[in-house]
């Protein structure tokens, strides 16, 4: 994994400020769709050049999937003057949740996360928007069906969509992408009661990589989450120009649901932390209680080997050499030992 870390860095080494060099590892061609809709209609275009069919006098989104084609995203910064270092950020998907207001737009990355078929491997998407007067740009790092049920609220007229902006727009997109934290979230959960189950009936050591699995997956998600947190807290309490009040209290609400998401968590976080201490204390029980079985087994063989040890000497006199019955009753004697002792360590409660 390291090899495959640097090797993706190295891609931008030596390369000057706003290079259009995308980072990620999802060679998707890119795709270009624009809605175009106000209060009365709605209309599709696709293609590579839909970005130049805007209407000015309603609202566009132009939702660009794939950064195979940097030249294209490049035609389409030039179109709606984005920053040459703005590119660069969008086609890096290794850079952290940024919100960022420029003279003409507002600028927000955040990563958009998923379970990869219901697995406990996480797909981790770079995905970015850029909020104008009467546009939307979306791009995301794979075309996926996440906003597939807004696009549908948009064709059928159904609910505020159609009647706001923009701004609006960006909040039932981003309000997709924070739900989405929600259904990852569960499913951690229930893998994690699963091994908690597991825990406490038969604590093997193989739980200890299924919790280090999960416990990577959270040091993952709080490091995309949290980031994005303290950034949705900067629109939530500095006046933009690029977003309405009534939109606003709808960002409100999702900085609300992305504290709660934060502190689910660390929740985890100290879960897991406390199975792991749980596991490595029932293996260090298991192994002082087979160091005490192994200790007592030799206490009680410590006397019987003196007695072997004394008449296995091989001396010319030895006074029950010849008696007849020397064997029994040494057997004997030794047999008394070793039950005396066991029933002492039993009566001391040490096993």
């Amino acid at each position: 994994m390291m090899n495959h870390e640097t090797k993706r860095h190295s891609k931008k080494a030596g390369l000057p400020p706003g290079s259009l060099v995308y980072t990620g590892n999802h060679p998707e061609s890119t795709k270009v769709v624009l809605y175009c809709f106000d209060q009365d209609t709605f209309e599709t275009i696709e293609g590579a050049d839909a970005f130049l069919k805007i209407d000015k006098k309603k609202v566009n989104w132009i939702n660009i999937t794939g950064f195979s084609d940097t030249k294209l995203i490049g035609e389409i910064g030039e179109k709606f003057g984005l920053h040459p270092l703005m590119l660069e950020d969008i086609l890096n998907s290794d850079h952290l949740p940024n919100v960022e207001e420029m003279d003409d737009c507002l600028f927000i990355t955040l990563k958009v996360i998923s379970l990869r078929n219901n697995s406990n491997e996480l797909d981790m998407h770079h995905a970015s928007f850029v909020v104008g007067k009467n546009y939307l740009l979306s791009f995301i790092e794979t075309d996926n069906e996440l906003f597939l049920p807004v696009i549908e609220r948009l064709r059928n007229g159904k609910g505020k969509a159609r009647m706001n902006k923009a701004d609006y727009l960006s909040y039932l997109l981003i309000d997709k992408i924070v739900d989405n934290y929600y259904l990852v979230l569960d499913h951690l959960e229930d893998h994690m009661d699963r091994i908690e189950a597991k825990l406490l009936k038969d604590p093997s050591q193989k739980l200890a990589g299924e919790i280090m699995i999960r416990k990577k997956l959270l040091i993952m998600l709080r490091k995309s989450v949290n980031p994005f947190r303290d950034e949705m807290r900067k629109i939530t309490r500095e006046e933009s120009s690029f977003i309405t009040q009534n939109t606003l209290r709808y960002l409100n609400d999702v900085y609300d649901h992305l504290n709660q998401i934060v502190q689910t968590i660390d929740n985890f976080r100290e879960i897991i932390s406390d199975m792991m201490d749980l596991l490595m204390a029932n293996n260090a029980n298991r192994m002082n209680s087979i160091i005490t079985t192994l200790t007592l087994i030799s206490s009680i063989f410590i006397p019987l080997t003196f007695i072997v040890g004394v008449y296995g000497m091989n001396f010319k006199y030895f006074p029950e050499l010849e008696w007849r019955y020397g064997y029994p009753m040494i057997m004997s004697v030794m047999f008394l030992i070793g039950l005396g002792m066991y029933i002492y360590m039993r009566r001391k409660r040490w096993f």
